[in-house]
């Protein structure tokens, strides 16, 4: 059985590298500089300073994927979402509370899981050829299945982003129409600052889903995509 883990641990660290290879990341293809985690954080604090709210709310998100365990990042985030969520009309309570995540960047999950899948897979090798005890399999087997476990959760995480990615309302306020075969309604509203996730496109307008539920088409325009925002920096860059 460890055999047979320790070849499917290699066939997925081998799947990972040649994803990597093969979908490199749009700064890589478009020759723009990597995103930094500072300089998305200036221009959220910059952003909140000007009381533009939403792209504050993109911008200092964007800055916790890349550094979620950096305090000043987290504290300006949670102003600029009591901030949108006040301009919203909506109380402090209800509305300033951001998204609970890990404390792991997508980066640092991903090193974690190629090694626990590289440790055991050398331990269940070590253990075939005799160098190493017996019951050193067991770690190996744990080893490998969460390493296996975190690249899975990992590569969902990154389709899941590919599909419906995160989006902030930049404009004040955004109305959402409903679809061509919808039945007739009022437009829902949403204010800047508010998150939600992107479907299909057509015409400019773009699907708008909240709790992974469709509810309306809305202009592109007035939404940044969270993983686009390092594009907007300079509009915030300080003299």
């Amino acid at each position: 059985m460890i055999r047979r883990l320790t070849l499917t641990a290699v066939f997925v660290m081998a799947v990972l590298a040649a994803r990597g290879a093969t979908q490199a990341p749009d700064s890589t293809r478009t020759h723009e500089p990597a995103p930094r985690a500072d300089v998305l954080y200036n221009a959220g604090t910059k952003a909140l300073d000007r009381g533009d709210v939403g792209p504050a709310v993109a911008f200092l998100t964007a800055a916790a994927r890349l550094e979620p365990r950096a305090r000043d990042i987290h504290v300006n985030l949670v102003q600029a979402t009591a901030a949108a969520a006040r301009a919203r009309g909506v109380e402090e309570a209800e509305g300033s509370e951001t998204p609970p995540s890990l404390p792991l960047s997508t980066t640092e999950l991903a090193w974690i899981g190629a090694l626990l899948l590289l440790l055991g897979s050398a331990v269940g090798i070590a253990g075939r050829l005799g160098r190493l005890p017996r019951a050193s399999s067991h770690a190996a087997l744990v080893a490998i299945v969460a390493g296996t476990a975190v690249s899975a959760w990992l590569l969902a995480r990154a389709r899941d982003e590919a599909v419906h990615p995160e989006a902030v309302v930049v404009a004040r306020q955004l109305a959402v129409e409903r679809g061509p075969d919808e039945p007739s309604r009022a437009p829902v509203l949403l204010g800047a600052g508010e998150r939600v996730r992107l479907g299909a496109r057509r015409a400019g307008q773009v699907e708008i889903r909240v709790a992974g539920t469709p509810i309306g088409w809305a202009p592109r325009e007035g939404l940044w995509r969270v993983a686009e925002t390092p594009r907007y920096t300079a509009r915030y860059a300080t003299p």
